[in-house]
């Protein structure tokens, strides 16, 4: 029998699974089976081979394949199951690191908007009002590193497996990444080097637009003339492009006033 294959709308949103069916997605470089009978949920996932592809890819279909079949397997047992499944993104829980393609040099009182590109987590729930999280999954695996400039001043991070870039056109269009500008302004009168990134992803909202690009708001930094700070803002509205936004998921750590205060040398290197 051909199983049906679904590559249209979003990988996210609620479901309606059959008892003793079983859901395959495809996003990016992660594959997720999700099994429903009568008591259970059964969830399993695995890493498929192309990490590194630049196709704006999901799919979502019937399979044959048991989710006991793959290493991450996990069962969930309830008095009976609805059917009701939901699929939402997620930013990362750390901050992620990221790398222009070659360091920089940003001209004392000049300024600069980077685009960076990071990988996403999906929750799983089932049921409604309120949801019973399952499970949440990396959709690609990142590796861990400190930034910070010892290992008593700093904080635990993800590093990120693509680089931002000073043109959005030049930035590969993924299903499973959410692009953040990033606004960089020196107002010192010494020239600022740029070799890492540290973006908080934690305190940042998600939004999804018209084309289905995931987004979230600007970043901005500032360097000032004075001391060793540097200014963090985080705009409470979607970021400023052409198409029309939704909010999908707010931000996991609230700011109250949307302006941190961080020292230069855990923002920048």
């Amino acid at each position: 029998m051909t199983k049906k294959i679904d590559k249209t709308g979003s990988w996210w949103g609620d479901f309606h699974i059959e008892n003793e069916k079983n859901i395959e997605w495809r996003i990016g470089p992660l594959k997720l089976i999700v099994r429903r009978l009568n008591n259970e949920w059964h969830i399993a996932h695995e890493p498929i081979n192309d990490l590194d592809n630049n196709d704006f890819f999901w799919e979502k279909k019937d399979t044959d394949q048991l989710p006991d079949s793959l290493n991450n397997n996990s069962r969930y047992v309830f008095r009976d199951t609805t059917g009701q499944l939901s699929i939402t993104p997620q930013l990362a829980d750390r901050p992620i690191i990221s790398r222009p393609l070659t360091p920089f040099n940003l001209m004392a009182g000049e300024e600069v908007t980077l685009y960076v590109s990071t990988s996403l987590w999906l929750e799983v729930a089932t049921g409604s009002s309120p949801k019973k999280i399952l499970q949440s999954i990396a959709i690609q695996r990142l590796s861990d590193t400190w930034f910070g400039p010892s290992t008593l001043e700093g904080e635990l991070c993800y590093a990120s497996t693509t680089h931002c870039r000073l043109n959005y056109e030049d930035l590969p269009q993924r299903a499973h990444r959410a692009i953040t500008p990033v606004l960089i302004r020196n107002h010192t009168n010494t020239t600022l080097l740029l070799e890492r990134l540290n973006l908080p992803t934690p305190l940042l909202a998600l939004y999804v637009s018209s084309s289905e690009q995931l987004w979230t708001p600007q970043v901005t930094l500032t360097r000032e003339k004075d001391g060793d700070m540097a200014e963090l803002k985080i705009d409470n509205q979607p970021p400023n492009v052409a198409e029309q936004m939704q909010q999908l998921n707010e931000a996991r750590n609230k700011v109250d006033n949307g302006v941190l205060f961080r020292a230069f040398n855990t923002i920048f290197s």
